[in-house]
């Protein structure tokens, strides 16, 4: 993994979702999805998340496909609009989100850190009993792209009505309307609720791929070398136990930086550097 990406240098600022530690959690983050897509709640937003989702990018799941343009958004009425979070289904599973409009219906399953393996085929029964006559799209919304496995793999065996949608694809086009438009958005005093939930999303994929950086360089470092990764709302740190000594690399918002611990006092032996090579750092931690 070489080359800048400086994205995961930032310091993001800490989000009320983070304070109150609910921003890895599946069903707060979908409620407060479910109301944003709500036109009529006081965030003044109106149909923008709901019309975003539904010309965001997607991926074919069963067929491997690359993405493409989800469909035009059709004709609507924004008073029709209801949002329901875990629709029970008649099998007693639950649907995260529901967004049921005058001429269509949108079902979302969302995923935030488990894996892709829910029951898909009950979730479509449901819809396509309750809501015949209506257009619908079915949605599988995570914040990277995710295989299928279990029952959701057998599934896409057959069908392929689930589209993914990455949730930081969906976020920007939600951001790339809002600058088309920015009068009629940034002008409500409510805006701060939609900040704060960007925010955190953008959080979530600084400390991803500080996650992904780290994850790999402890196995690029092999078995021989004892290494444990210690995760922080701050990107963590991967510990490396040397015969009397221990060796942290941890980020800081001027690059990757590797400490050697002795009895409790630090000193830095790899400056922060920006520029992510893994070689640098492997030869720096086995030569130390």
């Amino acid at each position: 993994m070489e080359g800048k990406d400086n994205i995961i240098f930032k310091e993001p600022r800490k989000t009320f979702m983070e304070i109150l530690k609910v921003n890895n959690s599946e069903v707060p983050f979908a409620n407060i999805l479910a109301f944003f897509f709500r036109p009529n709640e006081n965030h003044k937003l109106e149909t923008l998340f709901i019309d975003a989702l539904l010309e965001t990018k997607f991926t074919n799941i069963s067929k491997n496909q690359d993405e493409e343009i989800a469909q035009e958004i059709p004709v609507y009425e924004k008073k029709s609009v209801k949002v329901i979070v875990e629709q029970k289904t008649k099998n007693e599973s639950r649907i995260d989100i529901l967004i049921i409009t005058n001429t269509f219906v949108i079902c979302i399953e969302f995923k935030i850190n488990h894996e892709l393996n829910n029951p898909l085929d009950d979730y479509k029964d449901y819809v396509e009993k309750e809501f015949n006559e209506k257009k619908k799209y079915y949605l599988i919304l995570t914040p990277f792209k995710k295989e299928a496995v279990e029952k959701a793999k057998d599934y896409f065996e057959k069908n392929n009505e689930f589209k993914q949608i990455v949730l930081r694809h969906f976020i920007n086009r939600v951001k790339e309307k809002i600058a088309e438009n920015p009068t009629t958005y940034l002008r409500n005093e409510k805006y701060d609720y939609f900040l704060d939930f960007i925010q955190t999303i953008e959080n979530r994929e600084i400390r991803s791929k500080r996650n992904l950086f780290l994850e790999k360089l402890k196995k690029d470092l092999g078995k021989n070398i004892k290494s444990q990764y210690h995760k922080n709302i701050d990107g963590g740190f991967l510990e490396i136990k040397k015969e009397n000594f221990i060796l942290k690399i941890r980020f800081t918002k001027e690059g990757i930086q590797i400490e050697k611990w002795i009895n409790k006092s630090k000193q830095i032996i790899y400056e922060p550097n920006k520029i992510l090579q893994t070689e640098n750092l492997i030869k720096t931690i086995t030569n130390n």
